[in-house]
């Protein structure tokens, strides 16, 4: 969601800068994630005055303006058909960066010289509309900042990333209303004033409402005589820098509300509506619908309608009808505010096949007892933007009344729980400014306003003192006491070690959610069955995922994209399967890794791309931690893997996972184009292993004798298979076996490669004489000679 900084502002009287204002905000859980400069495209732009037009010898479609740009003239190239000599208009001069990359440059057109441009509203950002230039209130001074002409300058559009369970949010004064509770303020909320007719709106309209579960209520006015026109600068600024585009009085006025308040509203033309009565039911079965886009729809009874008891003339909380929309001609405006079922606006935007403002916030649960407030205000500014009558009356039809949740608050339990030592007259000052009502005083009565859906029990308001006291400002507890201690689950010391491990030797941790894309997990495991999602919140998180490969690849998909080229993560999480026969779905816990990239530059070592064997140290470094013994690796075909670099895992003899190299056709439909290792081991049966007493191993006390062995072999002898040989030859006197070196190149024959293994003799016994270890490197020559015809190189 977008929305403007000054507009925040406005209705707070802070004087953050934006960037304490995000700050602030993110750190209370409203997580703005972009601030741009509202004048972006405006930088270098100015008033310029057109004083003359010329043609162009050749040219039937461009002219020749001079401007007058305050203190000097400019001859201007420009093809818009609506020049005229004294317009005021924006001139982008050199160095001027537009929207949609245009960066002006000196240039010739038709053998003439022009180092400027007279800008459109689609070059500078403010809408689409690029048929002609655009005209600038003739009181302009030439030379004058377009950004400050404007009211651009100092403002900035705020990004916020919010969470689902906050519809709160998806508004400018839900926004506010956090910002407000930080500094202990009250929300400057629009006042406004409505002069009623003596008419009665119920004699115009009347509301039935089939279905009381889709749409708990429903309110409707009429506003007569109103003049379609432009909207005034002001509302329109406020639209643009929200990302909506200004369409015409009424309708604008419909989404100042709705970004305002957050309560979508939508304005019919009353005399094309088709009756003198709202029926709000579902679809009948092919039920046909033509929407404001002009697309024709056959509907299910999944989808919710608003009629005029015969015909659909909107799909509820979605989108309005064709026949009924607000045009030039539109005298009299049938004006809606609903409440409609969150769950039942979902399956109506998916069968739809879109996605709008006004779904979004019905699909995260809009308020239902702000739309009187509403309502009344957007009559109001239909009455003094657009001269309607507003008749006397709102026709509501509300037949269940949705009141606010009591909850028990327990003021000591929320010290208890979050180890602070807040009074009981702050938490009271948070809720109230929060616009909760409190009662009580050593225990309270907490009054949850009905625009905070999300707030169900003592725990929520907990966690809205800790938001707004700040994260940051609870202490760190590293004492294991307390009403509240509980003891640390060996899972999760075992969790903690093994994160400890991965990111010592270089990996990064990233935590994600359950969800996956069907068909990218299609890719990764076409055997493996799905567990759907039954509302999902997009398609492409439609299932909870079945392997934590698929979140891996996301995860790099998502870097890469970004430019952060060179990873090495890993992820602890559960993976989910179908209900069984019993009805329960399986959760196994998975530990993915992967890596992608090249190496970091030290001062000892080059970048290198990063392969197969940063995966392996990775999990010999958890191996040798927690006493496991090896992992070992045996040839498996898998069909997201290489097939020259696909191997199932073993770890004391039992398959524990897999490990390979990305078949770079999977990685290109993930989005990926450069070379991904990934491994995926069974988590549970890690923990398994390492709840365990790890048995005392004597340190040796007699010296180890190294042995170095270079070998050429062929290219498809894997290197496991050489190692296990070494040891059967050699003995219990082959402490350790290691591969230190792999060549394949030039100086190799095509079709070899050269390997170098690294033995470490030692008895516990007693020392190694020279010819025993002779004998014993020997006998591992021979034997390697015999089973792989190797050739033994010498230097």
């Amino acid at each position: 969601m977008k929305i403007s900084y000054k507009w925040l502002i406005e209705l707070t009287g802070l004087d953050w800068n934006p960037e304490e204002l995000g700050d602030r905000l993110t750190l209370c859980g409203t997580a703005c994630e972009y601030i741009e400069p509202a004048d972006q495209y405006m930088q270098s732009v100015i008033v310029g005055e057109i004083l003359a037009i010329n043609k162009i010898e050749g040219a039937d479609k461009i002219r020749l303006a001079t401007v007058n740009l305050g203190e000097r003239q400019l001859d201007v190239v420009c093809g818009a058909p609506n020049i005229e000599v004294g317009l005021k208009v924006p001139v982008a001069t050199l160095g001027a960066k537009l929207d949609g990359g245009i960066v002006i440059k000196k240039a010739k057109i038709r053998g003439i010289e022009s180092e400027a441009m007279i800008c459109s509203e689609r070059e500078l950002g403010l809408s689409d509309e690029h048929a002609g230039i655009l005209v600038i209130d003739s009181s302009a001074t030439p030379g004058q900042e377009l950004s400050e002409l404007l009211g651009y300058k100092d403002d900035f559009m705020l990004t916020f990333e919010l969470t689902p369970n906050r519809p709160d949010s998806m508004s400018a004064v839900g926004i506010a209303r956090d910002m407000a509770a930080l500094a202990s303020i009250k929300v400057n909320k629009p006042q406004f004033e409505l002069t009623e007719s003596n008419e009665k709106a119920s004699d115009y309209i009347k509301v039935a409402i089939e279905d009381k579960t889709a749409c708990p209520r429903y309110a409707a006015r009429i506003i007569k005589n109103v003049t379609i026109g432009e909207s005034p600068y002001w509302l329109k600024k406020k639209l643009i820098l929200s990302g909506i585009r200004p369409i015409s009085n009424v309708v604008d006025i419909t989404n100042l509300v709705m970004l305002e308040l957050g309560q979508p509203l939508h304005a019919f033309d009353y005399d094309r509506f088709g009756s003198k009565e709202v029926v709000v039911r579902m679809a009948k079965e092919k039920e046909h619908f033509k929407s404001l886009d002009g697309a024709d729809h056959e509907l299910t009874p999944e989808v919710l309608l608003i009629t005029n008891g015969k015909d659909a003339v909107a799909a509820g909380g979605v989108m309005g009808g064709f026949d009924s929309e607000v045009e030039s001609d539109t005298k009299n405006i049938l004006l809606e505010a609903a409440y409609f079922n969150a769950s039942m606006i979902r399956k109506s935007r998916r069968q739809l096949g879109f996605v709008t403002e006004s779904s979004q916030r019905f699909e995260k649960g809009a308020d239902p007892n702000i739309i009187e407030y509403a309502i009344d205000y957007a009559a109001s500014l239909m009455q003094s933007l657009c001269g309607g009558e507003v008749l006397s009356g709102i026709v509501d039809c509300y037949p269940n009344i949705i009141e606010p949740l009591k909850i028990k608050f327990r003021p000591k339990r929320c010290n208890d729980i979050i180890g602070t030592e807040l009074s009981s007259d702050k938490m009271k000052q948070i809720f109230e400014d929060l616009e909760f009502s409190v009662t009580g005083d050593s225990d309270f009565e907490v009054t949850v306003p009905t625009f905070r859906p999300d707030i169900e029990r003592e725990i929520d308001l907990i966690e809205e003192i800790s938001r707004i006291i700040g994260f940051e400002n609870i202490p760190a507890s590293n004492t294991n006491i307390g009403s509240l201690y509980t003891p640390i689950h060996y899972e999760d010391k075992f969790k903690k070690e093994t994160r400890t491990v991965l990111t010592s030797v270089g990996f990064d941790e990233f935590i994600s959610h359950g969800l996956a894309d069907s068909k990218l997990a299609n890719i990764l495991h076409t055997e493996r069955p799905q567990l759907n999602i039954a509302n999902p919140i997009s398609e492409d998180l439609n299932i909870m995922r079945n392997c934590l490969l698929q979140t891996a690849l996301t995860v790099i998909h998502h870097n890469v994209s970004h430019r952060s080229l060179d990873l090495s993560i890993f992820e602890i999480g559960k993976t989910y399967l179908p209900p069984d026969e019993k009805d329960y779905w399986a959760e196994d816990e998975s530990l993915v890794l992967a890596v992608t990239g090249n190496t970091q530059h030290t001062w000892r070592e080059k970048p290198r791309p990063r392969d197969f064997y940063d995966i392996t140290g990775a999990m010999e470094a958890l191996a040798e931690h927690f006493g496991w013994g090896e992992f070992s690796f045996s040839p498996k075909e898998f069909s997201f893997f290489e097939k020259e670099i696909s191997f199932e895992v073993l770890l004391q003899g039992k398959v524990c996972g897999l490990i390979g190299k990305i078949n770079p056709k999977v990685a290109k439909k993930a989005g990926i184009k450069q070379d991904v290792f990934a491994a995926e081991l069974n988590f549970d049966y890690l923990l398994s292993l390492s709840n365990k007493l790890i048995a005392f191993k004597e340190l040796p006390i007699y010296p180890a004798a190294l042995r170095d062995l270079a070998m050429i072999v062929k290219e498809d002898i894997k290197a496991g298979e050489l190692i296990q040989q070494v040891k059967k030859s050699a003995g219990k006197i082959a402490e350790s076996v290691e591969i230190f070196d792999l060549y394949q190149g030039k100086q190799i024959e095509k079709g070899k490669k050269s390997i170098a293994i690294s033995i470490s003799y030692r008895s516990k016994d007693s020392s190694l004489e020279i010819s025993q270890v002779d004998a014993a490197q020997k006998k591992v020559v021979d034997s390697l000679v015999k089973n792989f015809n190797v050739e033994i190189r010498d230097k």
